[in-house]
C-alpha cells in the first residue's frame, strides 16, 4: 500500500490491499519538504526527506476503508508484523515509511 501526496496536495491511498509493502509517494521535489510537511499535517510527519511516520488513525478513517472490517483486520496484522522491526511508533500512533519523491 502507498500513500500519495499529489502535486495538487491531495492525499490518496493506493494499492490499499497490499499489506506487504508500505511507502509515501510525493509528487514533488525534495526541496519542497516544508510545503509537503505542511500538506501532510494530520496524515504524516516527515522528520526528514527520506522518512515518514504515517498516522494509523488517518489511514483507518479514510472513506474507502473506514467501514471495511476485512481491511481493518488486515491492517492490524500488518502493524503487528512490522512492530518487531521498529516500524511502529505507539507514542505517535504511526507507521514508519520511506519516502519516494516523484517530481
Amino acid at each position: 500500500m502507498f500513500v500519495t501526496l499529489t502535486a495538487d496536495r491531495r492525499v490518496l491511498l493506493g494499492d490499499r490491499d497490499n499489506f506487504r509493502a508500505f511507502k509515501l509517494v510525493v509528487e514533488g521535489r525534495r526541496e519542497d519538504l516544508d510545503a509537503v510537511q505542511s500538506a501532510l499535517t494530520g496524515t504524516a510527519e516527515l522528520p526528514d526527506a527520506d522518512t515518514a511516520w504515517i498516522s494509523q488513525a488517518a489511514l483507518r478513517a479514510r472513506p474507502e476503508v473506514a467501514q471495511d472490517a476485512v481491511w481493518q483486520q488486515s491492517f492490524d496484522a500488518m502493524i503487528e508484523k512490522a512492530r518487531p522491526h521498529g516500524w511502529i511508533d505507539d507514542a505517535r500512533g504511526a507507521i514508519k515509511a520511506h519516502v519516494e519523491w516523484a517530481g
